[in-house]
This record gives C-alpha cells, sequence and structure tokens, in this order.
C-alpha cells in the first residue's frame, strides 16, 4: 500500500512509546500521507514485523535495542536515530524532599548509581535496594508497574519513606503522594544534582535498510541523534565493572543560554568555552554538552568528567574524552603505593 506510513511501538507496562510518538505525528504535516501507530510488546517480533514490511518505522526504548546488532543486521535492519529526551531525571516520591528527610530515612532505588547518588547528597539516610526491603521472594517477580504500586503501599503504611521511580511510572500508576525531580542541573548552585542513568529516556527509531530517509526523519530529531550517537561510543566503551554506576548526559545547548549560566555562577571556564581563540563569540554554532560521572559505593568519592564542544567539532572530541576517562579510572582505581614501609596500607580513591 503507497502514500502509508506505520509506525510500530514498544510499549512496556510504564512507558507507553505508543502515545508519545501518536502525539509526535500528529504535529506533522502529513503531505499525503496515512499515518498509524501499532503497539508492539517484544523486541524479536517487532523486529520480524518491520523485517517483513508489516511496519515501517520501530519506535523502541534506546536501552533494549543497544548492543541487538548482530539481530539487527540479520533482520535487514538499523538504527537510524533517536528522540531527544524530554524527561530523562527520576523522581523521589514522598512527602519530604531529600535534604529535609529525617535522620535514617528509607529510600529504595533499584539503581545502584541513584542509591550513590543519594548517599552523595545524604550520607546519614538508608539507601536500600527492592531486595532488601520485600519480605516474600514472589516480591521479585513483579512487573515495573506492580513494583512502584507495592512501594507506594508501604510508603502510606510508613514502612518506607520514599522510592525512585521515573515520571511516566508515576504517572501510569496513577499516584498522587508528592514527587520531587532528582535534577541534574539544579536551579540552586551547590545543591545536590543526580546525572541520570544512560539512554534514560531515550527512543531509538529502527528502519529496514534502504527505508527513504525522508520519511524516517519524521520520527527523529537532531539533539536525539548526537544523544544516541554520544552515549552509544562511550557505553561501548566503558568497562563492564562500571556500567550500573555511571550517570550519563548529553544534550544540545545554545550559546545565549550558556552565557547567561556564566554570568549568573561568575563561571569564567564556561563563558571561554563559547570564545574563539581571537575572543570573539560563536553565535550561529550549536554546542553539545557531555557529563560522566561515576561514584564510590559509599557515595563519598566521585570521579567526574564534562565536555561542552561546538557541534562540529563533538565526535572528535568524544574520542578525546574516551582517552581521558581510561586514564582517569586507571589512575584512581590503582593501589597507592607506600611512601615508607611502615605507612598504613592507602585503599584506592575507587
Amino acid at each position: 500500500m503507497e502514500n502509508r506510513l506505520i509506525v510500530g511501538a514498544l510499549d512496556s507496562s510504564l512507558w507507553k512509546i505508543s502515545d508519545i510518538v501518536s502525539g509526535h505525528l500528529d504535529t506533522i504535516d502529513h503531505e499525503g500521507l496515512e499515518q498509524s501507530v501499532t503497539p508492539l510488546e517484544e523486541v524479536s517480533s517487532a523486529l520480524e514485523s518491520l523485517s517483513e514490511g508489516e511496519i515501517d518505522l520501530l519506535a523502541v526504548p534506546a536501552s533494549e535495542i543497544i548492543g541487538s546488532e548482530a539481530e539487527l543486521t540479520d533482520a535487514g535492519c538499523h538504527i537510524v536515530g533517536a528522540r531527544t529526551p524530554r524527561r530523562p531525571s527520576l523522581i523521589l516520591v514522598s512527602p519530604n524532599r531529600l535534604m529535609y528527610q529525617p535522620k535514617s530515612a528509607i529510600i529504595v532505588s533499584d539503581s545502584e548509581l541513584i542509591r550513590r547518588q543519594l548517599l552523595r547528597a545524604r550520607p546519614d539516610i538508608q539507601v536500600l535496594s527492592m531486595d532488601q526491603v520485600s519480605a516474600h521472594p514472589e516480591d521479585q517477580s513483579l512487573d515495573s508497574a506492580e513494583r512502584a504500586t507495592w512501594l507506594a503501599g508501604m510508603l502510606d503504611r510508613k514502612e518506607i519513606d520514599g522510592y525512585i521511580t521515573s515520571r511516566s511510572e508515576y504517572e501510569y500508576t496513577g499516584q498522587t503522594e508528592r514527587r520531587h525531580t532528582l535534577m541534574s542541573q539544579p536551579r540552586v548552585r551547590g545543591a545536590p544534582h543526580f546525572i541520570p542513568p544512560p539512554y534514560s529516556d531515550l527512543i531509538a527509531i529502527v528502519c529496514r535498510t534502504g527505508f527513504p530517509n525522508v520519511l524516517s526523519s519524521k520520527l527523529t530529531e537532531p539533539e536525539g541523534n548526537t544523544v544516541l550517537w554520544v552515549q552509544s561510543r562511550i557505553m561501548g566503551a566503558m568497562d563492564e565493572s562500571l556500567r550500573d554506576c555511571v550517570g550519563l548526559e548529553v544534550r544540545h545547548r545554545q550559546v545565549g543560554a550558556i552565557l547567561r549560566q556564566a554570568e549568573e555562577n561568575r563561571d569564567l571556564v564556561l563563558e571561554q568555552a563559547c570564545h574563539d581563540p581571537d575572543g570573539e563569540i560563536y553565535h550561529d554554532e550549536v554546542r553539545v554538552e557531555v557529563r560522566l560521572e561515576t561514584l564510590s559505593p559509599d557515595g563519598r568519592k566521585t570521579l567526574s568528567l564534562e565536555r561542552l564542544v561546538a557541534m562540529s567539532e563533538y565526535q572528535r572530541a568524544i574520542v578525546a574524552l574516551l582517552m581521558d576517562w581510561e586514564k582517569m579510572v586507571r589512575e584512581s582505581s590503582r593501589e597507592v603505593p607506600k611512601d615508607h614501609p611502615t605507612d598504613v596500607d592507602a585503599p584506592s580513591f575507587l
């Protein structure tokens, strides 16, 4: 059938990608195309439908498709781009903000990264995983929606003081308890920051090999394409032992917004990132900001790396970033040599 565009969307119990894609398609010019969105449930069957032409494009969470290059190749498909993350930050569901939690408050999170970041901000609270608070083994087999509802019940009974979830989980389960965003760029300088896990809120777009770019570009976005490219390269080169405790944020930034932030914070380094060697300000090129961090298990030590580069140079900058990151991890995780044989053993930084 000609003049049609059928998009498959891999929905989960908590993330209705089909609704996101439908909302986007309603806002663009159809140009005579008949457009529809088909909800799907499994990656393998979705790729089979795409390969056989039952659908034209596939929208899928990036975390579920990255690393499946062999399966994509066998199906004659490839990742063509991504949607820009809209709400990558997680939220704390609790009557109190994080900094107003009582001492020894119990906060539940399944993310190793978030648990460490919470301890960095509040070393005096208890941060537990799901299996540490569940009394029955069957609780471990709950899906994401059931788990969020179960934790909400524990919060109502005051068995815990709060838990971490995504905004989509919070909205889908119809909760009404107060929520507080764990912001990566807090409005108050010096406030705790929470760089989100890799691929947060990132939707990848998959198509068949040879599919017209003019049609696939109806779903992809330039910033989403950049985020997907950068995050997939960084995580592909990341040591396996660090992947669960790495925070990664990539976004486009306009020069005007960067200069305003530099002026508010009196940050000369940030301001100079927008100048050329002659001191002139670039006004016509978007910057790509990359923030990467990992923390020690107790949250007391942080290893962080940031880059702010022009759009035309970001691919080369990522290669340099990975080389610098590898050196930093190697130096911070090596054994500290003794200055004297009688010195006490010193643990590595991480």
